[in-house]
């Protein structure tokens, strides 16, 4: 057995992120499903690294990217349950090189609104010996979210 010399802790964190979209839950949800809009609000596009989408309930979701700083991060997950234009529940972990650095249990819901679709993400996080932490994950998504309102398909 290897003897690591770093901290072996974890965080524990659930946040709940609130969007939302001048757009209807079909849209909204067509944006989580369809893989090339969401490799663009996801990842950045076809620039940021590898993407695939296997979107049913048992496949998958991956992503691998380069960050500036020369890390590489890689992004799995697995869905659970889906009900069409209303929840998508998935589990997923990250890496950081060759190191896990979370594990996270997340469900995005797509409820109406008067303006159109409030959306509710909620993530239940692990985070693993100090390489991630809550409120890094928290920026991050929130990035996405605001991208995914930028790139919705324009309705027809």
């Amino acid at each position: 057995m290897t003897q690591h010399t770093r901290d072996r802790g974890t965080v524990h964190d659930t946040m709940v992120l609130e969007r939302i979209y001048e757009a209807a839950a079909a849209r909204v949800f067509a944006a989580w499903a369809d893989p090339g809009v969401k490799r663009d609000w996801f990842t950045g596009g076809d620039d940021a690294g590898e993407y695939a989408l296997d979107f049913r309930v048992g496949g998958k979701e991956f992503s691998r990217s380069t960050a500036p700083d020369g890390e590489v991060y890689t992004y799995e997950a697995h869905y659970q349950d889906i009900v069409l234009d209303q929840r998508i529940v998935y589990t997923n972990h990250m890496l950081r090189g060759g190191d896990r650095i979370s594990v996270s249990l997340t469900s995005v819901e797509f409820r109406p609104d008067p303006a159109g679709t409030r959306l509710v993400l909620t993530e239940h996080g692990v985070y693993l010996d100090g390489l991630d932490r809550p409120e890094y994950r928290a920026q991050g998504i929130a990035e996405q979210l605001e991208a995914l309102a930028r790139g919705l398909p324009v309705a027809e």
